[in-house]
């Protein structure tokens, strides 16, 4: 009696440990997916200000290393247009120097996007390591793009828009600087600032943007919510300060896009992502 009894419970037991098992290896698939998972997100920020009087939204793209999203880019040409952008601002690194990558993905977006939206464009570093780096420029224009090299757009209602050019396109760190510092920037106007590399907001702070607007992170490559926002960035080392994310310094906003690049490096609960960029009285 008791033998029969003690192969019930044993039986019993090996059911328990073999759902145990599967529930455990379940959890552990939906995490790796998760942590895995590069499918395009869209991530929105708001930004009040007494500075301006209507409500504008502002589409940022960054570090798309010239990578597709569908065929022809279609997928993230029906992103950019679902948010109903009043610009497109692309912030860098948007071609790529690899040739197998360079421009071709770039011009697919652009011949969807620049027709449709006013596009503003800044350079970033690996566009100026491209074989026709000092044609770059030309070649975003060639598409309806205004190129902004340390000069400014009006974008109506009080906003101005600033734009600099990757600092590897200047002699040394100190002309970067001058051009930052020349920037027009008044306390009468909104002024937004695209500038690759988010290393530097302190000094955007400092020079009185209201709003900057940066990628070259890459969002840290690997995160873990709640705990790190991103392990490594290029010109920031390890466990960098500006990964990722809105950042409130003094009395400005720094907002740093994650990107979209996608290679063999895998993202870790790093999604590619559009930034939404709401400006909005108050």
């Amino acid at each position: 009696m008791n033998d029969i009894f003690e192969r019930k419970m044993q039986k019993k037991n090996r059911k328990k440990t073999g759902c145990g098992c599967v529930v455990a290896a379940l959890l552990l698939f939906l995490l790796f997916r998760t942590a895995l998972d590069d499918s395009l997100v869209l991530r929105e920020y708001t930004v009040e200000s007494s500075l301006v009087t209507a409500a504008h939204t502002y589409v940022v793209l960054t570090d798309l290393h010239s990578t597709y999203y569908g065929a022809s880019q279609k997928e993230l040409a029906a992103e950019i247009m679902r948010c109903e952008p009043e610009a497109v601002f692309l912030v860098g690194d948007i071609a790529d120097d690899k040739e197998e990558r360079q421009f071709t993905g770039t011009a697919e977006l652009l011949g969807q996007i620049a027709e449709q939206y006013p596009c503003y464009y800044v350079t970033g570093n690996h566009e100026r390591w491209l074989d026709y780096t000092d044609d770059i420029h030309a070649l975003f224009a060639s598409y309806g793009v205004t190129v902004l090299r340390g000069d400014s757009a009006d974008l109506g209602d009080n906003i101005r828009l600033c734009g600099l050019d990757d600092p590897l396109f200047y002699a040394d760190r100190e002309a970067f600087l001058s051009a930052l510092e020349a920037m027009p920037v008044s306390d009468d106007t909104f002024d937004i600032l695209l500038s690759h590399r988010p290393e530097y907001a302190e000094i955007y702070a400092a020079c009185g943007f209201d709003l900057t607007l940066s990628g070259h992170a890459h969002g840290g490559q690997v995160r873990i919510p709640l705990l790190l926002n991103g392990l490594y960035a290029p010109n920031q080392g390890w466990f960098p300060e500006y990964a990722g994310g809105r950042y409130e310094i003094g009395d400005s906003t720094l907002i740093v896009s994650r990107g979209l690049m996608l290679d063999d490096l895998p993202r870790v609960f790093n999604r590619p992502e559009i930034v939404v960029v709401h400006v909005v009285g108050n």
